[in-house]
């Protein structure tokens, strides 16, 4: 079962990198607070700072992702498999 934290606050030393990001959204959390700025973990070496560029921008880097879709009618059989399973579980 995926985690649902609603009502739930976080705090952490940093501006969450884009895969905390995703997880922290996913799981419902509102709230976010931190200390330290993406630019303060870019001067210690992290390297987010492309990933939130390329977001900003629409995801239409193709030199940071070549992002495409392709076989859609062939990889929706798999959701809809998903979907129609009573015992599947959504994480």
């Amino acid at each position: 079962m995926r985690a649902d934290l609603s009502g739930c606050e976080l705090y952490t030393n940093a501006y969450p990198c884009p895969m905390c990001l995703g997880a922290i959204i996913s799981a419902n959390i509102k709230a976010c607070y931190y200390g330290n700025t993406a630019e303060d973990a870019k001067n210690i070496g992290f390297r987010d700072n492309f990933i939130y560029h390329f977001l900003d921008n629409g995801l239409q880097d193709k030199n940071t992702l070549n992002l495409e879709q392709h076989d859609r009618d062939t990889t929706i059989k798999a959701f809809d498999n998903f979907k129609d399973d009573s015992t599947h579980t959504i994480y």
